[in-house]
């Protein structure tokens, strides 16, 4: 069956709409919009085999989704974050937050991984790394009922999950053969990522500051993908670059001064900021929706069937929720279930697992472990949303 220019254009805007249907339900029922959304991939993949329907190269779309709906939500995310000396106690406990238990997942998963699949030690941190990163990309849109203190919490750590993961990701992709050589190449390329930052965040803020077109909002977009993917080439943590310029733009105000002021004008910036938000908004839930509908379409549904599968994907959800629980209650002396409960897998996850080389992968590890820990880590953190209501309203930065 063949489908015409019509006919796509017609299932692509009934998808979009069906997505801003989902957003709307997400809010009112607490279910994450994107395990809808997966749940309607798997649906549209039966009526496609049905109706003889093929889409080619499904992998290779997801992945490009997969890179652009990245950016988009990193930048949406950074763009909402403010920085003052009230909130350098919170973002510090969620940056310690992501980085302990990015580490101690990893490492635990990582050794069922080496235990009962034999795999190498570097092979089986390639596998744990993407089970272990939070998705900012269903997190944040997702917690809007938290209090303010706790939704700002939920943003930091995910957002440096994503970034640390992505990081360590590429720190055992590389396979070094010694420690010292590994960590002279990690810390190279972080310096060098920051100075890249740098320049790019000042000429991508000059750019809007300075350029009159109507259309620079997606020649801004096109500058950081471009920076971002020739970074990328060089195996550097080019998401830096995303979180640098959401960062800056939201908070130039700490830039202020005599010589910044003759090169900026703050009042028309901060206007340029507001417009840039909604803009980035609106594409990241665009890009978002398809990523998702298409993951959900490259499901094979055979997978789910296996005992193992199934038993490898309840022992990693049960593994990280007792590790999350474990350090928010009782290392950050963080009583609250729901932030206990928040640690969806998602976008991250799938991408980094369709970056691993085929002569790095393990067989016994599908996909089906993936669909099987992003959907239920989902409807966890559904759990814990619903029960917000009757969480302690207890200001984090009270408590640390």
């Amino acid at each position: 069956m063949k489908i015409d220019a019509y006919g796509i254009l017609t299932l692509f805007s009934v998808l979009v709409v069906l997505s801003y249907v989902y957003n709307y339900l997400a809010g009112k029922l607490k279910v994450p919009s994107v395990l809808l959304l997966i749940i309607s991939g798997i649906g549209l993949k039966l009526l496609a085999d049905k109706f003889q329907i093929n889409i080619p190269q499904t992998k290779t779309l997801l992945e490009i989704l997969g890179v652009a709906g990245l950016i988009f939500i990193v930048l949406e995310a950074s763009l909402e974050l403010e920085i003052n000396k009230d909130k350098f106690k919170l973002i510090g406990r969620a940056l310690i937050s992501a980085i302990a238990l990015l580490t101690i997942t990893s490492l635990a998963i990582a050794l069922i991984f080496a235990v009962y699949y034999g795999a190498r030690f570097n092979q089986a941190m390639l596998h744990a790394i993407p089970l272990s990163v939070i998705s900012s990309a269903i997190a944040i849109p997702s917690v809007s009922s938290l209090s303010a203190d706790k939704r700002e919490f939920v943003v930091y750590e995910s957002t440096f999950s994503d970034i640390i993961g992505i990081m360590a990701f590429n720190f055992f992709l590389a396979d070094h053969n010694t420690g010292l050589s590994a960590i002279t190449g990690f810390t190279w390329d972080l310096i060098l990522i920051l100075v890249i930052s740098v320049i790019s965040t000042i000429a991508l803020v000059f750019l809007l500051n300075h350029t009159t077109s109507h259309v620079r909002f997606f020649l801004t977009f096109a500058v950081i993908v471009l920076v971002y993917s020739l970074a990328k080439y060089f195996h550097l943590p080019s998401l830096i670059l995303v979180l640098c310029f959401g960062l800056v733009l939201n908070n130039f105000n700490l830039f202020s001064s005599t010589i910044v002021h003759r090169f900026v004008n703050f009042q028309k910036l901060s206007a340029t900021a507001q417009e840039l938000k909604l803009m980035t908004a609106e594409t990241a839930f665009i890009v978002r929706t398809f990523f998702f509908l298409l993951f959900g379409y490259s499901i094979n549904l055979e997978l789910l069937q296996t005992q193992e599968v199934i038993l490898t994907g309840l022992g990693i959800i049960a593994l990280t929720i007792l590790l999350r629980f474990a350090f928010i209650n009782y290392f950050l002396k963080i009583r609250s279930t729901p932030l206990s409960l928040i640690a969806p897998r998602g976008l991250i996850t799938i991408l980094l697992f369709y970056s691993i080389p085929e002569s790095q992968r393990m067989e016994q590890l599908s996909e089906g472990v993936l669909f099987i820990v992003i959907g239920l880590t989902s409807l966890i953190m559904t759990v814990g949303l619903l029960i917000s209501k009757k969480d302690v309203k207890e200001n984090i930065e009270d408590v640390i």
